[in-house]
């Protein structure tokens, strides 16, 4: 028997020695396999139950002391077909387990949006607790709170504009468009606060919500007539994307 094609078939040396040995004897009991051989016992069994495993070897456990033989052919190719259900049944189970790979990394890195509505009587609340959040992702990104405010928002909540600024991050810097001409309210925030900067917008005149933009999150706030009410969305490419529309139409108001 050719020993470049039992290594081949993924038999080390002392299986090839095993198996040659009982292609020589044909049929052999343990004992003397391993005295042939000159191995232990044990180690001369486990040997020869590899190659079982393998659909080499035949171990007769209905003779006393039982045997090793060799498989036959037909005993071969029924091996071989068991193989091909496995493989099949391997192949068939990597490509579910690619495909679950491939959504569970997409999901990485491409979240789904996480959304939040916010009542009324609940904003001033959601605004204070949330505010370090929101800075957080703004610093990880340009520092900066983009969008657009609508004019009714400094009117209604001047309050809570007063005790943000007070206390934020030094790094926070806020930069918005708006659609009502700078009206003594918000003259006297961008006099205490130098770094919150707005712009007249006159060609939105229409907006009715006020769009802010903070890192990775999306403040959609309506405070022009009631119920009032805010929306969070936390969507990375959408604030992104957001972000940059109004970074390049910042220079052109």
């Amino acid at each position: 028997m050719d020993e470049k094609l039992l290594s081949a078939l993924g038999l080390n040396a002392k299986e090839i020695q095993i198996y040659k040995a009982v292609l020589k004897a044909r049929e052999i009991r343990p004992a003397l396999l391993a005295k042939m051989i000159g191995i232990k016992r044990t180690t001369c069994y486990h040997l020869a139950q590899s190659l079982v495993e393998k659909g080499l070897l035949i171990e007769n456990t209905s003779k006393r002391p039982l045997t090793f033989s060799l498989a036959q052919p037909s005993d071969i190719e029924a091996v071989l077909e068991d193989d091909r259900r496995r493989l099949a049944a391997r192949e068939k189970t990597l490509k579910r387990f690619t495909t679950e790979l491939s959504r569970a990394t997409a999901e990485d890195s491409y979240p789904v949006p996480e959304i939040r509505f916010v009542p009324e009587e609940k904003i001033e609340q959601f605004l204070d607790s949330q505010s370090f959040k929101w800075d957080e992702s703004m610093l990880k990104s340009d520092g900066t709170c983009w969008g657009f405010q609508d004019h009714t928002y400094v009117e209604k909540y001047s309050h809570v504009i007063d005790k943000y600024w007070k206390r934020t991050h030094k790094g926070i810097y806020l930069k918005m468009l708006t659609n009502k001409a700078i009206e003594p309210a918000e003259l006297r925030m961008i006099k205490k606060y130098p770094r919150r900067q707005m712009k007249f917008w006159n060609k939105a005149m229409h907006f009715l919500c006020g769009t802010w933009i903070m890192g990775e999150y999306i403040l959609i706030v309506n405070t022009g007539r009631h119920p009032f009410y805010l929306t969070e969305i936390h969507d990375a490419t959408l604030a992104n994307d957001l972000r940059e529309v109004f970074k390049n139409l910042w220079p052109l108001v």
